[in-house]
């Protein structure tokens, strides 16, 4: 990491005339990157080769770095290097809180699309008495960071396809939140019969059935948390989906990378066309 700011919950460690830095003394040092792994195995009977049964991550993806007065940014301070008060309060307002994760990126030219869902915990550096910096150690929601999320909207009317490439520096598979933006329903059937029924060439044993759609009702579906909502007020609406929520994928056969989602908008009876808008963030595999 070379990056001398970073941003946090929309802010940025400039503002506060406050740049990253280091206080013990530089030298090598090892970085976990998202690719921590605890894996289990057993060993048959009368053999020495151990057999795979199960894997997961250790723990989530944490870090510690220092911050300290920018001299740039400070010219009035001069040679004086160290924190105010009412500079210590103002850091450990914004960045040690008890709200939650909040997005955090460095400011470094290949970090700006990368982030990690990230909380913090600070000490005070202190030198002949006085506060010279802060020291951070940042927590995270996961064992990874993530790609900017992207909006990628499709327009399909019944029997359409179109393909979603996974980004993913991790295989399996991610849920993203789906936006469906229904079209007009069948002629012959009634305002409120509409139906879209959604599948994943990656993940063909499985279908996203909504019915009961009307006009211009705007479905999403929060994967990641498991929750179905509509812009409409429907008391139907749990009775009116599977609750198998779209899923995007990625894998490796044979030395193959193999990314291509290919989903299909089923030409069924009282289908109906729409717009559909995938939000994702895909995985990233990275240290700071």
């Amino acid at each position: 990491m070379y990056a001398t700011d970073f941003e946090y919950d929309g802010k940025c460690l400039s503002d506060y005339g406050m740049m990253i830095c280091r206080f013990d003394s530089p030298g090598l040092e090892t970085l976990s990157s998202g690719a921590d792994i605890s894996f289990q195995t057993i060993k048959s009977i009368g053999s020495d080769k151990l057999k795979m049964c199960g894997c997961k991550y250790e723990e989530t993806y944490t870090a510690t770095f220092g911050i300290c007065l920018n001299p740039s940014l400070n010219p009035d301070n001069g040679s004086y290097p160290y924190l105010s008060p009412n500079r210590i309060s103002a850091l450990q307002r914004w960045l040690c809180r008890k709200d939650g994760y909040h997005p955090f990126k460095l400011l470094q030219e290949d970090f700006r699309d990368i982030y990690w869902n990230a909380a913090f915990n600070c000490k005070q550096i202190e030198l002949n008495g006085e506060t010279t910096g802060l020291e951070l150690t940042m927590y995270t929601d996961s064992p990874y960071a993530y790609l900017a999320a992207e909006d990628i909207t499709y327009s399909l009317t019944p029997g359409d396809s179109f393909t979603l490439f996974d980004l993913s520096d991790e295989t399996g598979f991610l849920y993203p939140t789906v936006t469906i933006v229904c079209g007009n329903t069948n002629s012959s059937c009634s305002d409120n019969c509409g139906k879209i029924i959604l599948q994943n060439s990656m993940d063909s044993k499985r279908k996203t059935i909504l019915t009961n759609l009307q006009n211009n009702e705007i479905i999403t579906l929060d994967g990641e948390n498991k929750l179905i909502s509509s812009n409409f007020s429907r008391t139907d609406l749990a009775n009116s989906f599977n609750y198998c929520f779209p899923r995007i994928f990625n894998r490796i056969e044979e030395g193959i990378d193999i990314r291509e989602n290919v989903f299909t908008l089923l030409d069924t009876e009282n289908a109906i066309p729409c717009h559909i808008t995938f939000r994702y963030a895909p995985i990233i595999k990275t240290g700071l």
